[in-house]
């Protein structure tokens, strides 16, 4: 397991503004482990299904690790090998200045993938190109944060909040929406 502390936790649920989030990491959730699918399911729907109260809940994974978010509200994750993402790649789903605004590469396609992910509770566009993130803060070294901007335009109740953070070799993006 990825080891995601108690004092990451509560920072994420912090900046978040998402006190009850659950994370969980796992290696075996990875993309190289042909059952990583039906793991992670597994693992959400036996919290989900089982929860009294409804639930939201966002999935990634990439080689060597899987991601699995869980919330009251709407929320989206990402987590990608930080040497797979391009500068050309990335260029292709910002908007003019997007690119340029953004800590890195890396945390403008983590930031615009979770919060695609959370969007699908409300006008989700149909691809990342669609909607811009922004407000962009340096927190600590290695954790910025980030908001939708035009969040109105997508029927979202406010900007979200957001965070990146870059560990190991590995690059992640959190979303939420607090309603």
């Amino acid at each position: 397991m990825l080891i995601i502390d108690n004092h990451k936790l509560e920072s994420l649920r912090k900046h978040l503004n998402c006190p009850d989030l659950q994370v969980y990491a796992y290696a075996e959730w990875g993309s190289k482990n042909p059952d990583h699918r039906q793991l992670i399911h597994a693992h959400r729907d036996r919290i989900v299904l089982n929860s009294a109260t409804p639930l939201h809940s966002s999935i990634a994974h990439t080689q060597g690790m899987g991601i699995l978010v869980i919330s009251p509200h709407p929320v989206g994750v990402d987590i990608e090998s930080t040497s797979r993402i391009t500068e050309p790649a990335v260029k292709r789903v910002a908007r003019p200045g997007e690119y340029e605004q953004a800590p890195s590469a890396a945390s403008l396609w983590t930031a615009k993938e979770a919060c695609f992910k959370a969007l699908r509770t409300f006008k989700q566009p149909s691809v990342l190109s669609g909607f811009s993130v922004g407000s962009w803060q340096k927190i600590a070294s290695q954790f910025e944060t980030f908001s939708l901007l035009e969040y109105s335009e997508h029927h979202a109740p406010s900007g979200g909040a957001g965070i990146c953070f870059h560990e190991q070799n590995f690059s992640f993006g959190f979303f939420c929406v607090n309603l």
